[in-house]
């Protein structure tokens, strides 16, 4: 589903923000009412941010194939701190009403790999290009 949104994108030239949640919102909407609400929502947050770790590795690969060294080293500098600082702003979703933030650290994971990835892409494409 995230793959044909995503070609899809390519195609009109957009940045594919509309892709994000595809998997985990309609699993997350299925789930409310549930006993174990919270659980099952990052559950389903935790699905789709699997798919977008993978689409992060397969754009750092891309990237370290265009052979520019200058944004080699930028894009593995700056994965280092994208996972800390994901991590800690993250873990704070943890700490407040599950109903405002669905999925809470998890969809927040999510989000922002979704986010980091879809950058990676837009790289990746670039630095490929001839």
């Amino acid at each position: 589903m995230i793959d044909a949104c995503l070609k899809k994108v390519e195609k009109t030239g957009g940045f594919g923000s509309a892709c994000v949640g595809l998997v985990a919102d309609p699993c997350i909407k299925a789930a409310e009412g549930a006993n174990d609400d919270v659980a099952r929502w990052k559950a389903c947050a935790a699905r789709e941010l699997a798919v977008w770790t993978q689409k992060t590795s397969e754009a750092l690969k891309k990237v370290q194939a265009g052979g520019f060294a200058d944004a080699i080293k930028a894009v593995n500098d700056s994965q280092k701190a994208f996972a800390t600082s994901r991590d800690r702003l993250c873990a704070v979703f943890d700490n407040v009403d599950p109903g405002m933030y669905r999925g809470g650290a998890s969809y927040c994971r999510l989000r922002e790999t979704a986010n980091r990835s879809l950058s990676l892409i837009k790289l990746g494409a670039a630095v490929n290009e001839h």
